[in-house]
């Protein structure tokens, strides 16, 4: 576990990396610039780079804003953004064809991560779910931890929130999405399924946690170091004025 711990702490201290590959059976190439490269463990990726599994093959992403992406076989997404501001950072990619898994660990208030497709686009703070996306572009959703929300892509379309044990699905050129819970077996197959996955995204809500209590003990530090400074600057006025 630390072992694991400390390779992600140096990815995710590397912010100028959206992503790299974190796991890989099979086969997968990536698609930058107009060239198609081999997908090799540990690969960085870029924005706009596209990510295409094989057949019988699967592959991990993990971006640096702690989320964790699964392509099952023959699914395909592309980095399309990665953007740093003081207010957060913000990650979009797009998931043309297949299935992909989504775990993305509890963000600070201004970071946002945002998946597309031909149908639909979806805002996630903090969950696990699987997205579908069939060959006419229909899209599917299921939630099976914390919510996300739900937009169509066309004009005037208003989110849904979709929560756990809930899926939506809609057709490209849908106002809105169809939406059912979950049957108890459907849940119980995803857990079965995606053991391995889910583990692995608690060692980043983990790494998550550790990071951020580094870097709040940090600022109170130089807080107080400040503090210290400004105090004797003022004692120091004081004895001159004596």
């Amino acid at each position: 576990m630390n072992l694991i711990l400390s390779a992600l702490t140096l990815f995710m201290l590397n912010a100028d990396i959206p992503a790299k590959v974190s796991f890989l059976v099979g086969t997968a190439t990536i698609d930058r610039e107009g060239t198609r490269y081999s997908v090799v463990l540990n690969a960085t990726l870029h924005v706009d780079d596209v990510v295409t599994t094989g057949d019988d093959s699967e592959c991990e992403i993990q971006f640096s804003n702690y989320a964790l992406v699964r392509l099952q076989a023959n699914a395909s997404i592309k980095i399309e953004k990665k953007e740093e501001t003081p207010q957060g950072i913000f990650h979009r990619i797009f998931a043309s064809m297949g299935e992909v898994i989504s775990k993305v660990t509890k963000m600070n208030a201004g970071d946002e991560y945002e998946i597309r497709t031909d149908a639909a686009q979806a805002f996630i703070r903090g969950t696990t779910f699987k997205t579908i996306i069939e060959e006419d572009g229909t899209s599917s959703f299921s939630v099976f931890e914390g919510n996300i929300a739900v937009k169509s892509l066309l004009e005037g379309a208003k989110e849904i929130l979709l929560d756990q044990n809930f899926t939506s699905k809609i057709k490209k050129g849908e106002l809105e999405p169809l939406v059912d819970k979950l049957s108890d077996l459907e849940i119980a197959a995803f857990v079965n399924t995606y053991k391995d996955f889910i583990d692995r995204g608690k060692v980043l809500d983990e790494l998550r946690g550790k990071l951020e209590e580094e870097k709040k003990k940090k600022e109170e530090e130089l807080k107080e170091k400040k503090d210290d400074a400004i105090d004797k600057s003022k004692d120091k006025l004081k004895g001159l004025f004596k």
